[in-house]
């Protein structure tokens, strides 16, 4: 059972919290969490050199928290974009180093005779010939000339990034966009995300590690973990988890683009397999059932599973508490959590005042394990 005061300062974590610290802003990972509630949680219930574990590890937030509060960390996810986000943002690298490696990409890349191509004639089309041949040359640079694999992965995220802004539909309204210059840009988020990788220890006790592949089978010892905290994919709605939304209103032009993929050199997954959508809901129940089946096999006993989610009916929430309870876990606290207005990478985001069809509060359910 949870002490009085520990419940009290979990429905204070409720209310969403601005995110300005270290690398929690280097990329906005779709669906993400809030940092302070697995803040909160890794300290409350949780010793120095435990071992956390988050089966859905997205972009890191949880690992990040557990690194710097000196905790074992394990994470797993089967987007390889969010093993990239989650290594970038828990990785020290001397701003001198990105500063040189910087410079050897804008000296060079221009001359770069890129073979590869990264962008589709829509993508082009979208982005306009001076931007696309940019990021050509720049994605050709990083992939030949970039050994080392913490700065490929920087530049490569950078990349990812900058792309993404330029792609919004408000990026048209700027006179001349097709015409405006992509390598700037690209400078400036590199110097951004070189201050928030900079702010993280060179040292910690524990390096947090992110494993490629389903949390169905995650290659963890029996009862060997002290505390979960995750963040499963949503019932019946897609999160563009591998893709760049390209919007162009002047032209008429929408793209969910595989920019993000082809930069990585990774095949895309469908929705089906990223959200499990399909079979009118089964799947996803299926799919949830082998996930918790898992956390109770590697969560040591009489410790807890914090879960964050939310369902758009009663009786869907019920059939998850249900779940729950079959696979021995019992239900200790659940706290509603308001969505944050800056959830502009989720399909969840509030802040346009559009009819997502979730609800304007999530929950996060904390269990324990019984036995």
């Amino acid at each position: 059972m949870l002490r009085k005061e520990e419940i009290d300062f979990f429905h204070e974590l409720s209310n969403p919290e601005r995110e300005s610290t270290f690398t929690h802003n280097i990329y906005s990972y779709p669906a993400k969490f809030l940092s302070h509630l697995p803040r909160g949680l890794i300290s409350k219930l949780s010793n120095e050199g435990d071992l956390i574990c988050d089966p859905f590890a997205g972009g890191g937030t949880t690992g990040l928290e557990a690194m710097l509060l000196n905790r074992r960390f394990i994470g797993y996810d089967i987007n390889p974009f969010s093993i990239l986000v989650s290594k970038v943002k828990t990785t020290y690298i001397p701003s001198e180093t990105i500063k040189n490696t910087l410079n050897e990409i804008i000296e060079n890349s221009p001359s770069v005779n890129a073979k590869i191509n990264i962008l589709d004639q829509t993508d082009k089309v979208c982005l306009g010939d001076k931007i696309a041949l940019e990021i050509n040359r720049i994605a050709a640079y990083i992939k030949k000339e970039i050994q080392e694999a913490r700065q490929q992965s920087f530049f490569r995220l950078a990349l990812i990034h900058t792309t993404k802004i330029i792609g919004r539909r408000d990026f048209e309204l700027r006179k001349n966009w097709k015409k405006i210059s992509f390598t700037p840009m690209f400078i400036r988020k590199c110097n951004k995300m070189s201050d928030a990788v900079c702010s993280l220890p060179r040292e910690y006790k524990y390096l947090p590690k992110f494993r490629l592949g389903s949390n169905h089978d995650m290659k963890i010892s029996d009862k060997d973990v002290d505390l979960i905290i995750t963040s499963p994919p949503y019932l019946n709605v897609d999160v563009e988890y591998q893709k760049l939304q390209l919007q162009r209103r002047s032209i008429q032009k929408s793209k969910r683009s595989d920019i993000i993929n082809n930069i990585l050199d990774t095949d895309p997954l469908p929705n089906s397999v990223l959200c499990w959508k399909g079979e009118k809901g089964e799947k996803y129940w299926r799919n949830l059932e082998k996930s918790l089946n898992e956390c109770y096999r590697v969560i040591k006993s009489k410790r807890h599973l914090c879960l964050w989610t939310g369902f758009k009916n009663q009786e869907d929430e019920n059939r998850l508490l249900t779940l729950y309870k079959d696979i021995n876990f019992s239900l200790l606290e659940t706290i509603p959590i308001k969505l944050s207005s800056n959830r502009a990478a989720s399909s969840r985001s509030t802040h346009h005042k559009r009819k997502t069809g979730m609800m304007k509060k999530d929950f996060l359910y904390i269990l324990q394990k019984r036995a």
